[in-house]
C-alpha cells in the first residue's frame, strides 16, 4: 500500500485520495492530513473574523452548521450507525471512508475553537471584570454550572454509545436512525463547544483546582512528546493483536487497564527517542534555517 500511496502522506491528502477506496500508508496519519487542512483554511475565518466580524461570525458559524448539517444527512440517507465500529458494510469501511476520515465531517471542533479564541481576544477583559465582580457564592455557582454542563456533555459523547455496543457485541439492536443522526450531528460540536467552555472557565478564574492542575509545568514536557506518542501508539496496538495467539476479550477490565497502561508507557518510551534524535534536531536546524541574519 505504502509503495503506491506513499506521495499522498506527504502532500496531507491521504484522507481524500484515492476518493473511492481506503489506502492509508500508516494508518493514523490521516488525521495529521485533516490537521494540516484545517491550519490551511483557517485564516479564512481568522482575517474575517478580525476585519469583518459580524461577516466571519456568520461564514463560520455557517461553515460549522453545514458540516454538523451534512455529517447527520449522511448518516440518514447512506443509514450508518452512529461510529463506524456500527457499519453494516465494515469490511469496506464505508463509513471510514465516507464520513469517518473526510475535513468537511471532522471541521466543527476546529471552528468551534477559533470562535472561542476570537469570543476570548475581543471580551476578555469584559470577562475577567464581570466575573470579577460576583461575590464568592456566585462564582462558586457559575463554575459549578460550566464545569457540569460541558462535563456532562463529554460524557456523554465519550460513553453515550456504551449501552449501544453491549447490545452489539450481544447480537442485539443497534442504535436507530435518530440516535445515530443525532450523535453524527451534534458529537463532534459538543466536544468542541464544552472544551471551550473549559478553557474559557480557566482564563476566566473559574477553573479552580482543575485550572491550578492544568497550570503545572510538568505538563509542557508531555506536550513535546504528544506528536510522537501519537506517530507510535497505533504501530505498538496494531503490533500487540498482530501477535495474539488467542481471542481477545474486553474483559476483566483490570487486564484492559494493564495493557493500556503498558502501551502507554512504550509509547511514551518511544516517543522521548524520536524527539530526542529526530524531532528536536530538526527544529533546531530549521530554526537555524528561518533565523534573521545579525549585524
Amino acid at each position: 500500500m505504502c509503495k503506491d500511496w506513499w506521495w499522498t502522506n506527504l502532500l496531507y491528502i491521504n484522507n481524500l485520495v484515492p476518493w473511492n477506496k481506503v489506502r492509508i500508508c500508516v494508518g493514523q496519519s490521516w488525521y495529521l492530513s485533516n490537521d494540516m487542512q484545517f491550519f490551511i483554511i483557517a485564516p479564512l475565518f481568522i482575517v474575517l473574523l478580525y476585519r469583518k466580524p459580524l461577516i466571519g461570525l456568520l461564514v463560520t458559524t455557517g461553515t460549522w452548521a453545514c458540516s454538523a448539517l451534512l455529517a447527520g444527512g449522511l448518516t440518514y440517507y447512506e443509514d450508518f450507525g452512529p461510529t463506524p465500529v456500527f457499519d453494516s458494510n465494515g469490511v469496506n469501511m464505508t463509513q471510514f471512508r465516507m464520513m469517518y476520515v473526510k475535513p468537511w465531517i471532522r471541521v466543527p471542533p476546529y471552528l468551534i475553537g477559533i470562535l472561542g479564541g476570537w469570543l476570548f481576544y475581543k471580551y476578555r477583559n469584559t470577562m475577567q471584570l464581570l466575573i470579577g465582580r460576583l461575590s464568592l457564592i456566585k462564582k462558586l455557582a457559575v463554575g459549578i454550572c460550566i464545569w457540569g454542563i460541558s462535563c456532562s456533555i463529554q460524557y456523554a459523547v465519550v460513553f453515550g454509545l456504551h449501552h449501544d455496543m453491549l447490545r452489539k457485541l450481544d447480537d442485539q439492536s443497534l442504535p436507530t436512525t435518530s440516535e445515530s443522526v443525532s450523535y453524527e450531528t451534534l458529537a463532534r460540536s459538543g466536544w468542541g463547544i464544552a472544551l471551550t467552555l473549559q478553557i474559557i472557565a480557566c482564563e476566566t478564574g473559574l477553573g479552580g483546582i482543575v485550572g491550578q492542575i492544568l497550570s503545572w509545568k510538568v505538563w509542557l514536557v508531555f506536550s513535546r512528546l504528544t506528536y510522537a506518542v501519537y506517530l507510535v501508539h497505533f504501530i505498538l496496538i496494531q503490533t500487540l493483536v498482530a501477535q495474539l495467539r488467542h481471542a481477545f476479550y474486553f474483559a476483566p477490565d483490570y487486564e484492559v487497564a494493564i495493557i493500556y497502561l503498558g502501551c502507554l508507557a512504550m509509547s511514551y518510551a518511544f516517543a522521548v527517542l524520536l524527539y530526542t534524535f529526530l524531532e528536536q534536531p530538526l527544529s533546531y536546524l530549521e530554526r537555524l534555517t528561518y533565523r534573521k541574519p545579525t549585524n
